[in-house]
């Protein structure tokens, strides 16, 4: 076996060195790339659905509005089951406190676009308030997790 090292400690040279740092850097990144943008997609889905659905919640009534309720719920239960299969092998809701405050700002406007739907029902105003509300701070969370 013969030694091809160009250093007289056994190491390799100080530029191999740096060429395997960056290396690492770059797959570092990819790799946390690779991993953050199924949470993206959720955040963003999460925002577009319940925004869509609290709006024609405020807006209709009778048989249109059970329709767009059970619409919501399903499209609710497909992405949380969506995610978790996209998340396999990982904590799929994993606590920490980025995530916290990511759910916890969507649930506040979710909640607040809810209470439109029952208490102001009918309200343009009130309902494209809200349910815009809720698409904004889930769009700002997805922002704020492409960028973490």
């Amino acid at each position: 076996m013969t030694d091809t090292t160009t250093t007289t400690t056994g190491g390799i040279d100080p530029t191999g060195a740096r060429e395997l740092l960056d290396r690492a850097d770059r797959i570092s990144r990819r790799a946390h790339d690779a991993v953050r943008w199924p949470y993206v997609t959720f955040i963003t889905a999460l925002g577009v659905a319940t925004s869509l659905g609290t709006l024609a919640m405020g807006l209709t009534t009778g048989t249109a509005f059970a329709a767009v309720y059970v619409g919501t719920l399903a499209a609710l239960v497909a992405l949380v089951i969506g995610f978790m299969l996209a998340i396999r092998g990982r904590s799929a809701f994993a606590s920490s406190r980025r995530w916290t405050v990511y759910i916890a700002s969507w649930a506040v406007t979710y909640c607040a676009a809810i209470a439109v739907v029952g208490w102001v029902h009918g309200s343009v105003l009130w309902s494209g308030v809200t349910s815009g509300l809720v698409l904004v701070v889930a769009l700002v969370c997805a922002a704020w997790e492409s960028r973490s």
